[in-house]
């Protein structure tokens, strides 16, 4: 007997056009409701990957995402490792971190030392007082006050600056340190204390990373 398939009427065809219908209907809008969300701001629809909302453009990248994603952790290449202070034992304050606020008090206190005679030289070269009383030359006299008057003129100078740089260090700014080092330097020859703050400053601020380490403090503060 020939094995016939079995008619099929309109009605179950259309009943199963129906159904595949709603199938077809609920995977859409399942799909939809998982690129879909809603604006913190305002409640309008945002889409996934959509990054300000088209109603009241506030920013939605972070409430847009379909799905938690979960960070996997980068290979040891990816990134550069932080540069680290040569001499810095982790979990403590560096050697800059640690002596930045001692060095410029340091600085300052010194400096107000060192502009007391200053003055007084600038002072006793502007009056020319005491040199009218002595029994020199003339000439030798007009000669010792303007150059009194001078050396005091740039010791109350490198002075001044020395207070400039002490407190730009205790403030962290970014141009202290190059200050502090170049008086430093200058202070070397000034024996015994200035000899002595010109090597406190260069054993802080000169080794190898202080740059970086320096600039990182004063970006933090």
């Amino acid at each position: 007997m020939d094995a016939r398939r079995a008619p099929t009427s309109p009605g179950l065809r259309y009943g199963a056009g129906l159904e595949l219908s709603g199938v077809l209907g609920r995977m859409m809008m399942q799909g939809a409701e998982v690129n879909s969300m809603y604006c913190m701001q305002c409640g309008a629809e945002v889409v996934q990957g959509q990054v300000f909302c088209n109603k009241c453009g506030q920013r939605v990248a972070a409430a847009a995402t379909a799905a938690p994603t979960f960070a996997q952790p980068l290979p040891s290449s990816a990134s550069p490792p932080a540069q680290i202070y040569p001499g810095a034992i982790p979990g403590q304050p560096s050697r800059i971190a640690k002596h930045l606020s001692t060095l410029g008090i340091f600085w300052i206190i010194l400096s107000v030392l060192r502009a007391i005679p200053g003055l007084f030289m600038l002072v006793l070269g502007h009056t020319r007082f005491p040199f009218m009383m002595m029994p020199i030359p003339a000439h030798f006299r007009s000669f010792v006050a303007p150059f009194l008057g001078a050396i005091g003129l740039a010791v109350s100078a490198f002075a001044i600056a020395g207070i400039i740089a002490g407190w730009g260090l205790i403030a962290r700014a970014p141009w202290a340190r190059m200050l502090a080092i170049v008086l430093g330097c200058i202070s070397l020859i000034h024996f015994p204390l200035g000899t002595a703050l010109g090597i406190y400053t260069l054993w802080v601020l000169v080794p190898e990373g202080a740059c970086a380490e320096y600039q990182r403090i004063a970006q933090a503060s």
